[in-house]
Formats: C-alpha cells, structure tokens, sequence
C-alpha cells in the first residue's frame, strides 16, 4: 500500500490516507496521458532565417560532429545518435503548407511526449551539446501551428505567432 499525506480542507488538518496500487496506477496513467499530449521541441541560441525561429538540436548536432568539437568518445556517440535517428524517424517530404517547389521551408518539428525512444536519445544528445557548450533550451506546447505533416513520433509545423519556437 502507499501512504499519501493530505490536507482535509474541511478541518484543516493533516491525516494520512492509504492508497491501493490501483488507484497508484490510475494517477500515474492520467499524469501520463497529460504529459503524452505535449509536443516537446529542443532549441539553441542561434536563429533560423528568414523567419527568426530558434534552431533544433539535430542542425546544431550536425555542425557540432562536423567541427570535431568533442572528444573521440562523445563524437563518435553523437555520429552513432544521428545516424539513429536517420534510420528510425520519418522524414517530412515538406516543411511549408505550400506545394510550390520554390516555397521556403518553415516549419519547426516537434517530438511527442509519447515518443519515449525519441526523447531518451534527444536528452543525450542536448546532454552532449550541453558539454561542447552550447545553451539548450526545451520547449513544450500543445499548438505548434499549422500541421503539414505527423506522425506518430513526430509533428511538422508552421508556428502560430503564439508558439513557442
């Protein structure tokens, strides 16, 4: 059993209710499910023109391994990350809502909550740019934009003027 503390708001004192795992198991689900629903995007300092969006972490992990910034360990792990996600995460056929060829790319990708595979391997390589010194920052919303492509892993966006990004 699990014991949680707390507050009866009637008397205003503290008592200790006993919890079944059940009911454990249902309050984490829903938490879960809450946190499933957020789009999750990592960003650097620098600005993306033309538009001003700030980068994601895989361009700034693309000029990092390039430069050979990092020890042979870390770089050869941050080659090892983006040849992963190479293999494993869809690639949008477009980044703009218009089907001219000519139409500048500008939407910004996010990553689902719920993609657990994703993210854990996302956090190693901000892990990584971290160490080489560059500033991350994570960014959640529940709008990105205008949808031009998703998946299951993945949302393709034109942001709102609202969106974080």
């Amino acid at each position: 059993m699990i014991y949680a503390a707390v507050v009866n708001l009637t008397f205003g004192r503290r008592e200790t209710v006993q919890w079944s795992e059940a009911a454990n198991t249902l309050v984490k689900m829903a938490l879960d499910e809450i946190m499933d629903g957020d789009l999750i995007r990592f960003v650097t300092r620098s600005r993306h023109p033309p538009y001003g969006h700030r980068s994601g972490i895989i361009q700034a992990a693309f000029a990092l391994w390039r430069e050979h910034r990092l020890a042979a360990p870390d770089h050869d792990e941050l080659r090892a990350l983006l040849d992963w996600f190479n293999d494993h995460l869809a690639k949008p056929k477009r980044f703009t809502r218009s089907r001219y060829p000519r139409a500048q790319n500008t939407a910004i990708s996010w990553i689902r909550a719920s993609a657990r595979d994703q993210l854990v391997r996302l956090r190693r390589i901000v892990a990584l740019l971290e160490h080489a010194g560059l500033v991350v920052d994570e960014l959640r919303t529940r709008r990105p934009g205008y949808v031009v492509y998703q998946d299951d892993s993945q949302v393709v966006a034109l942001p709102f003027a609202d969106t974080p990004c």
